[in-house]
């Protein structure tokens, strides 16, 4: 019996969306992150038009940029997996445009490149209407996605714009709305009590240190979630 070759090869892009799916699950570990894009990478060999494919390698990329600390020597890498991440993102946005995995990643993506050529020379190439715009239409998809991930994007976003462009007021009312919806989430804390310290509301920030590191984290959901607990020690030990 002859079986189609279609679904042979739709057996075996499964077999490794799975593995892919597999070694993302195990990210803590950054070589299995690494190697999640090289099996997502094998999919889109069989089945080139695969949207799921696409997003999750752009998520990998992003995961992988988010670990590099922000400092000048990093700059060049920050930028490379930026570029890689948006590139995987764009497409999966052309292939499903009401898809907020592709608009979610390509933000996450473009903050990464942003870190890598300096915020100022992202907003100089025209970036910052770019992220409002697929930023936007994630919140709009739902702002849920991800643990609240777009509102503590949009969130963040306004936190770190240069003078004038910064909007503490909307950084923190977006953040505000992200910690409601996922108050176990960590990072979300450490964003808000960031952005309540550069608002001069440090009590409200003291109060938002203290439950980052009172939280035991859900490791499936935040798997960095030792390194914003980090971040919250620092920010008590040097503001307060």
């Amino acid at each position: 019996m002859l079986i189609p070759a279609s679904l042979v090869f739709s057996q075996d892009s499964s077999v490794l969306m799975r593995e892919g799916d597999s070694l993302w699950e195990e990210r803590r570990d950054v070589e299995k992150a690494r190697a999640s894009i090289d099996s997502y990478k094998k999919v889109l060999e069989i089945d080139k038009d695969n949207y799921e494919a696409y997003w999750k390698i752009s998520r990998s990329y992003f995961y992988l940029g988010d670990l590099l600390p922000e400092i000048k020597e990093m700059r060049n890498q920050h930028k490379e997996i930026g570029i890689e991440g948006m590139r995987y993102a764009e497409r999966a946005i052309e292939l499903n445009p009401q898809g907020i995995e592709g608009h979610y990643y390509y933000t996450l993506s473009l903050a990464q490149y942003s870190i890598g050529i300096s915020i100022i020379k992202a907003l100089a190439k025209g970036l910052g209407s770019k992220y409002e715009k697929h930023i936007g239409k994630a919140l709009e998809i739902n702002k849920n996605y991800d643990n609240a991930g777009p509102l503590r994007a949009i969130g963040r976003y306004w936190y770190r714009l240069p003078w004038p462009k910064r909007d503490i007021k909307k950084s923190i009312s977006y953040l505000e709305e992200a910690v409601t919806s996922a108050p176990n989430n960590i990072r979300g804390r450490v964003y808000l009590a960031e952005s309540y310290l550069k608002d001069g509301k440090k009590e409200l920030a003291r109060e938002q240190i203290q439950k980052a590191l009172e939280i035991v984290p859900d490791l499936n959901h935040e798997v960095d979630a030792q390194r914003w607990k980090e971040r919250a020690k620092e920010l008590l030990k040097e503001k307060f």
